[in-house]
């Protein structure tokens, strides 16, 4: 029986290790669905600029909910962070794309994390299977 409880204790180790790797992961699904839903709503908002017309009044986010009233001067060319507090200039159709390029690297991101987080899942189903498998044999 000793060696039973040996078992035991091993195995919900290794099942609290896959449940803590299981939020993680679905933490990060939910950082994944937040960035793809701010860059899809970018991506409208630069089909919208199409419409906008120069010295148009625009509201310009400051903040979450907060906003400045600004004139529009170029509704066709953009400053893009590229990283290391370094910008360009890029045109509308350049921007949306790179936009574009950034919800499917989001994709892949997704996919890959939703496989491994199923592979995981179903994995501390089967060792919760054999937990309590065990569990019912060791005598309190």
């Amino acid at each position: 029986m000793a060696g039973n409880e040996e078992q035991l204790q091993k195995l919900y180790l290794e099942f609290q290790m896959l449940d803590q790797h299981i939020k993680q992961l679905e933490k990060q699904n939910t950082v994944l669905n937040s960035q793809m839903t701010e860059l899809i709503i970018t991506n409208q908002g630069l089909e919208d600029m199409k419409k906008v017309k120069k010295d148009t009044e625009i509201l310009v986010p400051l903040s979450s909910g907060i906003y400045a009233k600004a004139e529009l001067k170029d509704s066709n060319n953009f400053i893009v962070n590229v990283g290391s507090n370094l910008t360009i200039v890029k045109d509308l159709t350049s921007t949306k794309k790179l936009i574009e390029t950034q919800v499917d690297e989001l994709k892949k991101l997704q996919e890959n994390t939703i496989t491994e987080l199923q592979k995981y899942t179903t994995k501390a189903a089967m060792l919760e299977t054999e937990i309590n498998k065990i569990a019912s044999t060791v005598k309190k």
